[in-house]
């Protein structure tokens, strides 16, 4: 993977895309390429599906196996040998820490980042009957939707997000709770009964947000995803994720950041969460935007004295 090679590749207008190869997955690197050649119409896309460990271990609680890049690594082992050129993740699914040589090159616009409840009946959480059963595959929602609700009965939903409603329309749950992003990705939007508000379910770090990431020193592909990132996005998901790295790399407990830009200001909540949702930690504040990373880290801070250090020791 020497420099030069890449200098090649990319002064023939090629840039080759890797990605998981789920119907979401596929849909947002699209989205994505069609960005990439309205900025730069010189370059020509090839696109690579590649099968990651969560791909393949679908029918293992994500618990069970840890998904702290179990949905990037294949992509990254791709981007490190010199197959691709960019790799296209949900930017929630990236560990806090990256491979050597490898960067977070582009963060595009950010989608909606908030989480969605689809319900075959209620028209809101608040609303769904005592027992109900609501599916999700997040550790996260499910401790948070425990502490609102004690009462519901959270189950274990796995699949593609296709598969997923599909479980719902069969009966197999009353309620499922999902990203909001992938949903008005795909054009599945009008299927949102409730928009779940941070007050309930404080969302993932880096929900709704995609991240290119390259190798270090490709300068030509940086050049090429230039005229797609979004400063305003970037400058958020570098305060969760910040959030994230604070807590530690072996953070095992429920964790959700959010942060939004208003000017000038940065403001940004974050929770911690045992995760049978018997408790759940908040803290929020605000700051230049300049001071993202330093913004989730203070949060972190306060969270773990607070009470979250006693959840992560258990």
């Amino acid at each position: 993977m020497a420099g030069g090679d890449t200098d090649r590749r990319r002064t023939a207008g090629i840039l080759r895309i890797g990605t998981r190869g789920s119907l979401l997955a596929r849909t947002q690197t699209g989205w994505a390429a069609d960005r990439i050649r309205n900025a730069d119409p010189s370059v020509r896309i090839e696109i690579e599906i590649i099968q990651t460990t969560g791909d393949l271990r679908r029918d293992v609680p994500f618990a069970a196996v840890g998904t702290k890049g179990m949905f990037v690594k294949e992509i990254e082992q791709a981007l490190i040998e010199g197959r691709i050129d960019v790799g296209v993740h949900s930017l929630k699914d990236m560990p806090s820490e990256l491979p050597d040589g490898l960067e977070l090159a582009c963060v595009p616009v950010r989608e909606n980042p908030f989480d969605a409840l689809l319900s075959r009946s209620a028209a809101s959480l608040s609303e769904l009957p005592a027992g109900a059963i609501v599916g999700t595959s997040s550790v996260r929602r499910s401790a948070q939707l425990r502490n609102f609700r004690p009462d519901l009965h959270i189950e274990e939903l796995r699949g593609n997000l296709d598969t997923r409603i599909r479980k719902l329309d069969e009966g197999l749950y009353d309620a499922i709770v999902l990203a909001a992003a992938g949903l008005n990705r795909l054009g599945w939007g009008d299927r949102t009964t409730e928009q779940l508000s941070p007050d309930v379910c404080v969302p993932a770090a880096g929900q709704g947000a995609l991240a290119l990431q390259t190798r270090v020193g490709d300068d030509a592909t940086l050049a090429s995803l230039a005229g797609i990132h979004d400063v305003d996005s970037a400058d958020a998901v570098t305060a969760e994720r910040a959030f994230l790295a604070a807590l530690g790399g072996g953070c095992s407990v429920p964790a959700g950041a959010h942060a939004t830009i208003r000017g000038t200001k940065i403001w940004m909540v974050a929770m911690l969460a045992a995760p049978d949702g018997s408790q759940v930690v908040r803290a929020e504040e605000s700051d230049i935007r300049e001071h993202a990373a330093l913004l989730g880290a203070r949060l972190a801070e306060q969270l773990l004295r607070d009470g979250g250090r006693v959840l992560l020791q258990r």
